[in-house]
């Protein structure tokens, strides 16, 4: 269809911001990997690190810029693989879910029950199981899509930290600092991802990470979670997501000053991505305006519903949200010092169609 063609090379970027939030989740997947079982028995699955009773840390910021962002449909080294959305996040319910777990909300009429089944370790990511789906089919490499933006200055993920020290396996409490969301680069001038890059910063939002700590070397932005404004550019009109209950983690390299093996993991309430994506659609393609083909987009992204907006799951209860995972990398960068200017948003062509429109 045309309407696939209307996606840009550019039209997937991600900006980010985390609010202190308690944390929780569910999940999705084909096979039982990891002890997908079910029921009774050791439900723990993949986790973040604890916080530890070490002393607290508050030495000077340390700033680090996204590089590279993972959705699901590559490794950690951008290679293609298949499922690879399985191994990004954790088990946020507590509930290793297998396909006929009936300890689980109630999902979308039509939705296979199959789906609901969990990735590795009973890793929660109904998003790269079935919302990544669509997005492949606007853009076949998603992932690359938004690391080639992230590298020619569009945008990127900044983390303002204090509390880090040059300890490859440093362990403290009382790490703290800011998200900023990165803006244009600016001045046709690419990020070198070194500690003379400024870039511009967003003015808002603007969000403290408290209370944050650090285990063995992986750090953790808190016992109570976050919840993250997560941006998706389509056609110049930025979605927002709100993923709640998230958890924000990654191993720090001081030596080579960066940040691996990076995760943000939670929950997405259901409606509101829905309501989001009907907002945007119509700058996607004109022929996304209404019709069968926004329905269709609509009730695929609502069978991929499979736990609560409270990050809660449980049986009796109608699933209206969707779990999520990516993962990322990043490298040191100088601090931020000059605010981005925000570009102007184009028109809604629903609403004032140009002349062309329905030409696409």
């Amino acid at each position: 269809m045309k309407l696939f063609k209307a996606v840009s090379v550019g039209a997937f970027m991600f900006g980010a911001a985390a609010l202190a939030f308690p944390s929780q989740g569910c999940g999705g997947s084909d096979t039982n990997e990891g002890n997908n079982e079910g029921g009774p028995g050791d439900q723990t699955g993949r986790v973040p690190p604890s916080k530890p009773s070490a002393g607290p840390s508050d030495t000077p910021a340390r700033t680090f810029a996204v590089n590279r962002l993972f959705l699901g449909e590559t490794d950690r080294n951008g290679g293609p693989l298949k499922d690879a959305w399985k191994d990004y996040g954790y088990n946020l319910d507590g509930l290793i879910t297998a396909k006929d777990s009936k300890d689980v909300c109630t999902r979308q009429a039509g939705a296979d029950s199959a789906k609901q089944e969990d990735g590795k370790e009973g890793i929660d990511n109904a998003f790269g199981r079935t919302v990544l789906g669509f997005i492949l089919g606007l853009v076949p490499t998603p992932s690359k899509t938004l690391n080639d933006s992230i590298a020619d200055g569009s945008f990127t993920i900044m983390l303002d930290l204090k509390g880090l020290t040059d300890d490859p396996k440093q362990t403290n409490t009382g790490l703290s600092g800011n998200l900023y969301v990165g803006g244009d680069y600016g001045d046709n001038k690419k990020p070198t991802f070194a500690l003379d890059d400024d870039w511009p910063y967003r003015a808002s939002p603007i969000v403290p990470i408290n209370d944050a700590f650090i285990n063995e070397g992986t750090f953790v932005n808190g016992s109570g979670g976050a919840t993250i404004e997560l941006s998706l550019l389509i056609q110049g009109v930025s979605l927002s997501l709100n993923i709640n209950r998230a958890i924000i983690t990654f191993k720090h390299n001081p030596q080579a000053n960066e940040l691996t093996e990076g995760t943000i993991a939670g929950v997405i309430g259901t409606e509101a991505l829905v309501q989001g994506i009907e907002k945007v659609a119509g700058r996607i393609s004109t022929q996304l305006c209404g019709g069968s083909t926004l329905d269709t987009i609509k009730q695929t992204i609502r069978q991929a519903s499979d736990i609560l907006q409270d990050g809660s799951n449980k049986a009796g209860a109608q699933c209206d949200a969707i779990s999520i995972g990516l993962g990322f990398t990043a490298k040191r960068i100088g601090p931020p010092k000059t605010v981005a200017q925000e570009g102007t948003i184009p028109p809604d062509p629903c609403t004032n169609p140009p002349a062309d429109a329905g030409t696409d």
